[in-house]
């Protein structure tokens, strides 16, 4: 989604999605292999010109993370949010598109379905920053580098 909003030429996007899932095959027993590093290196070897960079945020730094988010939002640069889902009912992380941001919080993109409705999620700054110091896991963004 990051690709298409900047609208990097050359990339076939039909496809994009089962191209870089390193997990689509992935036995029970065995661990996740999607993480930012390992999509990104699948990406750029494909593209080269295409490089993602990515920063993880210890537990603790909630703050820090979310004032990440706002730079790159406020100089409208793109970027991924992994996000805990613990606190939502879920398990793991869920990484998306940060599409807005207001004073008190962010919208992002879950996903797009199959007839292209669009399912937002908003998370209040503060939650995001409650969520991040207090779950496992969702301690990444990840972005284009300039």
């Amino acid at each position: 989604m990051i690709l298409r909003a900047v609208g990097a030429p050359g990339i076939d996007f039909s496809a994009f999605q089962d191209d870089f899932d390193l997990d689509k095959n992935r036995l029970p027993h065995e661990p996740p292999r999607n993480n930012f590093e390992s999509v990104a290196a699948v990406v750029r070897a494909k593209y080269p010109l295409v490089n993602f960079e990515w920063t993880s945020f210890p537990k603790g730094d909630g703050a820090k993370k979310l004032a990440f988010v706002e730079g790159h939002l406020q100089k409208q640069r793109p970027l991924l949010l992994s996000l805990a889902l613990a606190p939502f009912g879920g398990n793991g992380w869920h990484i998306m598109p940060v599409v807005d941001m207001d004073q008190d919080k962010l919208t992002l993109l879950r996903f797009v379905n199959a007839n292209g409705m669009v399912d937002l999620q908003h998370v209040n700054k503060n939650d995001l920053v409650s969520i991040h110091d207090s779950f496992d896991g969702g301690h990444e963004v990840a972005y284009l580098r300039e």
